[in-house]
């Protein structure tokens, strides 16, 4: 039998909590959560206590859980992936309470996932990227390669050779979801081998900030709250608002169950594409517009004949990766990815 979440009924005032890995006013991933789910609170008349600065931790995010729960919880939302490592056990030490997680994992009956699917949204930006590189190659910093960076890198990849089938996407990890002088570092080395665009996969924007410095061209992730030069082209966006109203309304009014894991798409506005820059030509505007059009009417980027990086066929015509793979399984890259040694 499936059980619901539902709220409990002598619960006057619900009461969420959240988990962060940073600060909730960073201006970057960590500020996207904290607002969605804070507009979202103010919508359905929910109470919002948070924990910042929780490292994934096992013992950390105990005490961060412990101490929401004595405030009065009901619901919590970790939103750093490292966190799903260990949400299973917290859960079960909790089965009162509802976990929402964004790493794709947690069987307890009180966990679901929640996501939205961006590498939609990084596709339609690697069109871009690829369409308006000069020189083929392209520069990507991001922090370590689990099933959601790998996931990103592939479909801004995919759009890329959509627009140019030699391009050439050069990948530097970083081992660290914020790390300032290694990221701006990494976009110097990835200049130094010729890309001449920048996007990232961290919690900051530190190599669009060092790409701007650089006078490169580059494309954004997440979130965009700063005002960049033209050569900032578009940006690959959640909208954890939009994310954040459909998944606590579902546990206000009991329609979360253990079988319904979210991962909202482009069509349902779960992610969106930053308006494009002046400097985007016309050509690659349309090829984009006419790749978006395919996603809205239920094309998935990762469907049809892919190759990955060393020769392999990991999808045939007329099949498509699932979302189980997708979520947790992605282990490999594409075909035009390098891993910078």
């Amino acid at each position: 039998m499936i059980r619901s979440f539902k709220l409990p009924e002598t619960e006057k005032q619900p009461v969420v909590g959240l988990v962060l890995i940073g600060a909730k006013a960073d201006r970057g991933w960590n500020e996207s959560h904290y607002d969605g789910l804070s507009s979202a609170c103010d919508v359905y008349g929910c109470v919002l206590r948070v924990r910042e600065h929780v490292p994934e931790d096992e013992r950390a995010l105990n005490h961060a859980v412990e101490e929401l729960i004595s405030e009065g919880v009901n619901a919590i939302y970790l939103t750093s992936f490292g966190y799903g490592q260990y949400v299973d056990r917290i859960a079960k030490q909790h089965p009162h309470v509802a976990f929402f997680s964004i790493s794709g994992k947690g069987k307890e009956k009180n966990c679901t996932t929640y996501f939205s699917r961006l590498y939609q949204a990084r596709y339609l930006a690697g069109i871009v990227a690829g369409s308006e590189s000069r020189t083929g190659v392209l520069g990507y910093v991001t922090a370590t390669p689990n099933a959601q960076a790998n996931r990103s890198i592939n479909a801004y990849a995919l759009g890329m050779r959509v627009a140019n089938p030699k391009a050439r996407l050069i990948v530097r990890f970083v081992n660290s979801w914020d790390n300032e002088e290694e990221e701006r570092a990494s976009v110097a080395l990835l200049a130094s081998r010729g890309a001449d665009v920048i996007t990232y996969h961290e919690d900051m924007p530190h190599a669009v900030r060092e790409a701007e410095e650089l006078g490169l061209l580059s494309t954004g992730y997440d979130s965009v709250y700063e005002q960049y030069s033209e050569r900032f082209l578009t940006a690959a966006l959640y909208d954890w608002t939009m994310v954040y109203r459909r998944v606590l309304g579902d546990y206000l009014s009991g329609r979360t169950n253990t079988s319904r894991n979210y991962w909202l798409d482009i069509a349902e506005g779960g992610v969106k594409l930053y308006p494009l820059s002046p400097l985007v030509q016309p050509w690659t505007s349309a090829l984009m517009k006419r790749e978006e059009k395919r996603i809205m009417t239920n094309w998935d980027v990762f469907s049809g004949l892919i190759r990955d990086n060393k020769g392999n066929i990991r999808c045939r015509e007329g099949e498509r990766i699932s979302d189980h793979e997708l979520f947790t399984g992605m282990d490999w890259f594409v075909e035009g990815v390098e891993i910078y040694e």
